[in-house]
């Protein structure tokens, strides 16, 4: 993957990096698509965004039994380190 599609996939809105801290803050690494809340990033924004982490290997996606639900589990990806870099550049 090309830097500029790197840097845009993963810091082109603002709400990609509030999206990342509460996947990385989740208790369990599988959540369902409509789990975050509205205070983290609106409903209208948030399969959009879940698919671009899960195009970056952040994020493998998967149906439910009743195919209503779409889950995502956390990956090992390294590019989780900079979601953690950047949670401790803010918490200074």
């Amino acid at each position: 993957m090309e830097t500029d599609e790197l840097g845009r996939l993963l810091f082109g809105r603002p709400c990609r990096l509030k999206l990342a801290l509460w996947i990385l803050d989740h208790p369990q690494r599988r959540f369902y698509q409509s789990e975050p809340p509205s205070d983290v990033i609106a409903q209208s924004a948030v399969g959009v965004e879940l698919r671009r982490l899960a195009s970056l290997g952040m994020l493998t996606e998967s149906s439910g039994k009743e195919r209503r639900r779409i889950y995502y589990d956390r990956t090992d990806s390294s590019l989780w380190s900079i979601i953690e870099a950047a949670r401790r550049s803010l918490e200074r």
